[in-house]
């Protein structure tokens, strides 16, 4: 999809908005808020009482616009304890909601994953010094084990539970984040997240029409340039909103290779005087790299240390000319759409709806070479190949980008009823999903000067005698979602103990077929209950304790859970869809304890987490492409300490501290070959048993600066627990000023930003976990399993970005 076609569109909905909002049954009078007290975040009208009962409705719920405050350009109010990490929770979940105050600080190529880096019991590993490829687990839980959700829609990839957070939005447009480990809430469009859920919302449109720009350079070539453009409150019609563009640029940060990224993001809102509201929103994005980084495995690290890179050059008839960066292209493009809407019924009665709407589609690219001889269509022979362009290295093959190209749309809505009556608020909901992803291999041929038809395989590609594509594998996978939801609150005791329970019901249908011979049609239905229950009590205003327990499940991840993957000089599947289609099934529960003081606010919980069918993600290279595939290794256990501590801002001064200690255990022999792999009673792999991370800043309304940092013990690479990732540690800074307005350039603000202060040279992240990484003997002594290597991301140097910003 081009940009110009999606910026039409964007037009089109917004216009859409304009039309069909002012057809509701009421129109917006005179405003119940000011923009003073909108600039701090108020809600809506009538929400307070919707939300009496809401389980998981804390304080700090509500919509951020922001117009300027303090000082402030971009929506700054330095109340926020814990330099905006520590917003007062008041639920029975154990939450943390980050505000502007710690947002706005950030470097703009930060995302969602970045911003929670320093809460408790997250791992952030970052490939590159500007944060745009991190890796994420949670309490030892991998992307898989979580959920996202964006404007109210399910966010990422439906098959593999991968996210992507630099598409949902722009830095200067996130109000707020909102992560909730543990029991989410069961009106969440999702099922798979007991570690945690993550909330992104975007800022509230102001009032008043204005606009806000941002400029910013750095090192490795970084330019990056954001304008905001917002309508203010169009006529009488109750109807504001803005639109937002961005354009990213930068060199990697090691070896070869260029990235972009280009996005839009739109939001429109219709109020009403009872409360009712209308929103629409609108993120595109597309990005471009051919900086992919190498992973080495511990070898290779020694060896070559950050060096450990792609070719630059590529040689004419050399055999390692498969190593040359521009044949490792990634090309993404993504759309996302929804409309949240709530409607008053009755008094004592309203609907939530929410319909979605995703689509992506990219490559991404490795390479091989390939024997044009003959090769093999799924299961069958070829005979000789059509390879236009080839090039054929000494060792009688031709080099070849290895291309995988996907397409995906996801259509869905969640709706629920909510009913006040008396002391209880009830929940009725139903949620429907429906995802199509297609994903084709093809063998582009790479020229002498290096270069290939088509990154996308379309055209140009390697082909059979009778012109099909010679394809490695090829798959579209079908997906509804089905799931149907209920729970009551209640407040009792002079609303100082609150109770949720709920029940919630999924249904996830797959199915699976493949144009290469050889591959059946694969049907898999996975569907589980999950009761989740909750409750708080309030022994005064400052003190609260907790409780939680939850469930989740998931089918198995990746598209070689569901068909063969070939080797196409063999015609033997590298990999066949999985056995079993046995969900992972898990149970958690939490307890903590929680105070608010007029100075330092701290929480505590201990957790425990139960997981049946362990599926763990990893990746595998198959002819020169990496394949993701998910693996059962049985049952698993963690448990666990969590606590925070933050202060009110106290003469300009708000330190903030968190730690973790986990716990986590493999239940079970882990199975290969036909044998077990001695892995019961093993400490879980991508579980550091130590996450620490602090923080202080300083902000006088003028002067503002942040030094944070985190630490993260040894974790282990296999099951075996027989290779880890050591320690390590990083460093960030921001420092900054706000100036006066000068004429119309309202509070211009320039940021330094600093990541890796002190340039540590070490590996941040486990990027393919492995069986074991030495010969093993199985458990009966009949084999000797050989060694299979983990791979790591290497962390990214130190980043510099001054930042120039102003609202207008």
């Amino acid at each position: 999809m081009k940009t110009n076609h999606v910026s039409r569109w964007l037009l089109a909905t917004a216009l859409g908005t304009l039309a069909i909002a002012p057809a509701h049954a009421q129109t917006t009078d005179a405003q119940t808020t000011t923009d003073t007290a909108e600039q701090a975040g108020s809600s809506t009208p009538g929400s307070a009482a919707r939300e009496r009962f809401d389980g998981t409705a804390d304080a700090g719920d509500s919509d951020i616009v922001v117009t300027g405050s303090r000082g402030s350009a971009n929506g700054v109010t330095n109340s926020t304890p814990g330099g905006g990490l520590m917003s007062v929770q008041t639920g029975t979940k154990l939450r943390s909601t980050i505000t502007r105050d710690y947002i706005d600080v950030q470097a703009g190529t930060t995302n969602s994953f970045t911003l929670i880096r320093n809460l408790p019991g997250v791992v952030l590993g970052s490939g590159d010094p500007f944060g745009s490829a991190p890796n994420l687990t949670i309490r030892g839980l991998s992307q898989t084990s979580l959920g996202f959700n964006f404007e109210g829609m399910p966010i990422g990839d439906q098959l593999s539970y991968s996210a992507f957070p630099s598409e949902w939005s722009d830095t200067e447009n996130v109000g707020q984040l909102n992560l909730t480990r543990g029991s989410t809430d069961i009106t969440a469009p999702v099922y798979n997240s007991v570690g945690a859920l993550l909330q992104s919302e975007l800022i509230m449109p102001p009032k008043n029409p204005g606009a806000f720009a941002s400029v910013s350079v750095g090192n490795y070539g970084l330019r990056r340039y954001f304008l905001r453009l917002e309508t203010g409150e169009i006529g009488n019609t109750g109807i504001r909103g803005f639109v937002s563009g961005s354009r990213t640029y930068s060199e990697a940060w090691r070896g070869p290779g260029v990235s972009y990224r280009n996005h839009i993001d739109s939001k429109f809102v219709k109020e009403f005087a009872n409360g009712d509201t209308i929103s629409l929103v609108a993120t595109y994005n597309e990005s471009n790299s051919t900086a992919g980084a190498r992973n080495p495995t511990l070898a290779q690290y020694a060896q070559f240390g950050k060096d450990f890179a792609w070719n630059a050059e590529y040689v004419p008839g050399s055999n390692t000319n498969n190593e040359f960066y521009r044949l490792r292209a990634n090309d993404r493009q993504s759309l996302s759409v929804s409309m949240p809407s709530t409607f008053t019924l009755t008094d004592n009665l309203d609907v939530v709806v929410t319909p979605y709407y995703l689509y992506t589609h990219g490559v991404t690219n490795g390479a091989s070479n390939l024997n044009l001889g003959g090769a093999f269509f799924g299961n069958e022979p070829t005979g000789p190949l059509v390879a236009p362009r080839a090039v054929i290295n000494p060792n009688g093959a031709a080099t070849m980008m290895n291309v995988d190209y996907y397409d995906q749309h996801t259509y869905g809505q969640n709706s629920y009823l909510r009913w006040n009556v008396g002391l209880a608020q009830f929940r009725l909901g139903y949620w429907y999903s429906n995802f199509t992803h297609t994903e084709l291999s093809a063998y582009q041929p790479v020229s002498a000067e290096g270069t290939v038809r088509d990154t996308f395989g379309k055209t140009g590609s390697v082909t059979l005698q009778d012109g099909r594509i010679l394809r490695n594998f090829a798959a579209r996978i079908e997906q509804n979602v089905n799931g149907v939801y209920a729970d009551m609150t209640t407040k009792l005791a002079d609303d100082k103990l609150l109770i949720n329970f709920g029940f919630k019901f999924v249904w996830v249908d797959r199915t699976a077929t493949s144009e290469l011979p050889g591959n059946p049609r694969v049907d898999s239905l996975s569907a589980k209950p999950l009761p989740q229950a909750s409750i708080r009590y309030s022994f005064d205003d400052r003190n609260q304790v907790f409780a939680d327990i939850t469930t989740a499940f998931r089918a198995p991840s990746a598209v070689s859970s569901y068909i063969n993957i070939y080797n196409v000089a063999t015609g033997v599947p590298s990999s066949t869809p999985a056995a079993s289609f046995e969900p992972e099934y898990s149970v958690g529960q939490e307890i903590g304890f929680r105070h608010h003081g007029d100075l330092v606010h701290f929480t505590i919980a201990a957790f425990n987490y139960d997981l049946t069918d362990r599926l763990v993600q990893g990746t595998q290279l198959v002819g020169g492409t990496n394949v993701g595939f998910a693996v059962n290794v049985g049952d698993q256990s963690a448990r666990g300490v969590e606590a925070e501590i933050g202060l009110v801002p106290y003469k300009g001064f708000s330190p903030y501290v968190s730690g973790q200690y986990l716990k986590a255990e493999t239940k079970d022999n882990y199975p290969t070959r036909g044998v077990f792999l001695p892995t019961a009673g093993k400490r879980a792999a991508l579980s550091p048993e130590w996450v620490a991370s602090a923080g202080l800043r300083y902000d006088d309304g003028k002067l503002f600066a942040l030094v944070e940092g985190s630490y993260v013990s040894s974790q282990y690479s296999t099951f075996m627990n027989d290779q880890e990732l050591p320690s390590y540690h990083v460093i960030n800074g921001s420092l900054g000023y706000r100036f006066d307005t000068i004429g119309f350039i309202k509070k211009p603000q320039f940021t330094l930003n600093m990541t890796n202060l002190t340039d540590e040279k070490q590996l941040v992240g486990i990027q393919g976990v492995t069986p074991n990484a030495l010969p093993t003997r199985s458990t009966d002594g009949s084999m000797l399993i050989p060694a299979s290597n983990p791979t790591y991301t290497i962390g990214g140097g130190f980043g510099i970005t001054a930042s120039l910003s102003a609202a207008f």
